[in-house]
């Protein structure tokens, strides 16, 4: 929705029981279950963050701030201006 800004992630390496309780060895939230719950990626994780404006442009971004795990690229789908695609698409470690 407009006004939204935050971050997405993969986790890799998962491992949840029937009752979807369990860990993953990168981009784990720590919540002990599927749903992070609001909770943020522990590192290594690739962050894709987001900021959609209220009568303003939108801002995206690829980030290793919280170190890497995953190739992430994001691409523009129509829109205005200058939508560049950002991110690394090769495995850099």
């Amino acid at each position: 929705p407009t006004g939204w800004s935050g971050r997405f992630w993969a986790r890799t390496g998962c491992k949840f029981d029937d009752s979807g309780h369990g860990t993953c060895s990168t981009g784990d939230c720590g919540s002990g279950e599927i749903n992070c719950n609001g909770n943020g990626a522990t590192p290594p994780a690739t962050l894709a963050e987001f900021t959609l404006g209220t009568g303003s442009p939108d801002y995206y971004d690829v980030s290793l701030v919280d170190g890497y795990n995953l190739p992430v690229i994001v691409e523009t789908n129509g829109g205005s201006g200058s939508c560049e695609a950002t991110g690394c698409g090769e495995d850099i470690n």
